[in-house]
Parts: structure tokens; C-alpha cells; sequence
């Protein structure tokens, strides 16, 4: 098991509680709405049923795929919220959940020159807030400082959303940077813990999660009670208790 793999695991852990708009339930049991209004699907969005309740459509990084996006030049045909077959020529990500998006973040499922959202730094400060707001309510969930709790929401969703504000693949070096920054752990030692866990030596995940501990300033037992909730099946299969 590699450290980006857990990375990304974590990630969409705090990032589909932020896709959810702070409910208590992450994005996979969200409900979703036709343009008319009319409800047709819950779980993850789809083409042409991929609107809140409140009439607002879902722009990318609240699709629970995004932390695997990447852009792909092309000609690309898709179905538009009212039925009618478009087409559109530049960047975009189709998500394993058939909808398009395109370079901006906005759904493909009206006309291509509209916004999802009426304004890009909108979306900004709306992710800021809801992001404050996961984090604030996950350090009330284990104790923790609000300060750490919005640092570790703010971390995780940086690390979801780094390919997409970058127009890049992330890179070891990022691993290693994001790593440290959340775990307050270097890579190699990380990486080292788990590869001893493999072959049945445990001390090295142990002394990691006291650093980790000590890192967010709480116990080592609310650390690995974290940890083991965001790497539940990876540290089963690792034999980690």
C-alpha cells in the first residue's frame, strides 16, 4: 500500500463529506434532482440528473470521483438537461458517473458556454466555507482543536483538488509535501511503518501514530481511532488492530 494511495483515500473521506454540503451523510447517499426539479436518482450524479434540491448543478470537485480526474483534450458529444444532443471541442473529464465536465469545473449537461455556477470566485468562497465548516465539525467529532480539525479538512481537500488547480499529475514530491503537511510525518518514515506492517512487525506504525498524535495534540488513541476510520479496509488487510 503506497502513501499516495492512502493519501487519496483520506482525501475523499473529508472531501465527499465537503461535496455533501456539510450534511452528516457523504455524497454516495446525496439525493438528485432532473432541471425540472423533478427527483430521479440518489447515490452519485448522473448525466442529466445531477442538480441539488435546490436547482444548483454539481461542478466538479463535488463529483465523488474528482480525486481521480484528469483533463483529456477531444471532441465530445453528451446529452444536455433537456434532452437535446450537443457537442463540445476542448478539455474535460468524464466522470465514471457519465457526467462531462469541462476545463472549468461545470457540468456539460446544459449549454457549453454556461456556467454551472454564476461566478468562479463564488465557488471559491464556497468551498473555503464548507471546508471551515467540515473541519470545525470533524474536530468537534474526536476532540480535537478547531484550528487542527479545519487544517486537516483544508489538507485533505488541497491534496483532492491538486491535479485539477495545477493541470498536472501529482508527483512524489507532492506525496512527500502532503504527507508531512497532514501527518506531520516525513514519507520515508511513513512509508518504512508500513512496510514493516507487511511483514508483520507493527512497532514502526505505532511509533508513527504517536507522532501523528502529537502532531494534531490529541492521544494516540484518538489518532489511530481517525486513522483506522479513514483506512479501515487498507489496515485490516495489513492486519493493524
Amino acid at each position: 500500500m503506497k502513501l499516495k494511495t492512502m493519501l487519496a483515500v483520506a482525501s475523499l473521506a473529508v472531501a465527499t463529506v465537503v461535496a455533501s454540503g456539510c450534511q452528516n451523510t457523504v455524497v454516495y447517499t446525496q439525493a438528485w434532482y432532473d432541471v425540472y426539479g423533478n427527483h430521479c436518482g440518489d447515490g452519485a450524479p448522473s448525466a442529466g440528473c445531477n442538480f441539488y434540491a435546490d436547482g444548483v448543478k454539481v461542478i466538479a470537485s463535488e463529483d465523488p470521483y474528482y480525486y481521480q480526474s484528469a483533463l483529456y483534450y477531444g471532441d465530445y458529444f453528451y446529452t444536455d438537461s433537456y434532452g437535446f444532443g450537443q457537442e463540445y471541442v476542448g478539455y474535460a473529464w468524464l466522470s465514471p458517473t457519465g457526467v462531462l465536465y469541462n476545463e472549468w469545473g461545470n457540468a456539460l449537461n446544459e449549454d457549453a458556454d454556461k456556467d454551472s455556477r454564476d461566478v468562479i470566485s463564488d465557488v471559491a468562497k464556497q468551498e473555503k466555507a464548507v471546508v471551515t465548516k467540515v473541519g470545525k465539525d470533524f474536530a468537534a467529532k474526536y476532540a480535537l482543536s478547531e484550528e487542527t480539525g479545519v487544517q486537516i479538512a483544508k489538507t485533505l481537500n488541497d491534496w483532492a483538488t491538486l491535479s485539477k488547480r495545477l493541470k498536472r499529475a501529482r508527483t512524489d514530491q507532492d506525496v512527500a509535501d502532503f504527507s508531512k503537511r497532514l501527518y506531520g510525518v516525513g514519507v520515508d518514515k511513513a512509508q518504512g511503518a508500513l512496510d514493516s506492517a507487511k511483514k508483520g512487525d507493527f512497532s514502526g506504525i505505532e511509533s508513527v501514530n504517536k507522532e501523528v498524535a502529537t502532531y494534531w495534540g490529541t492521544s494516540p488513541e484518538t489518532s489511530k481511532a481517525i486513522l483506522k476510520s479513514w483506512y479501515k479496509n487498507e489496515l485490516n488487510e495489513l492486519g493493524v488492530k
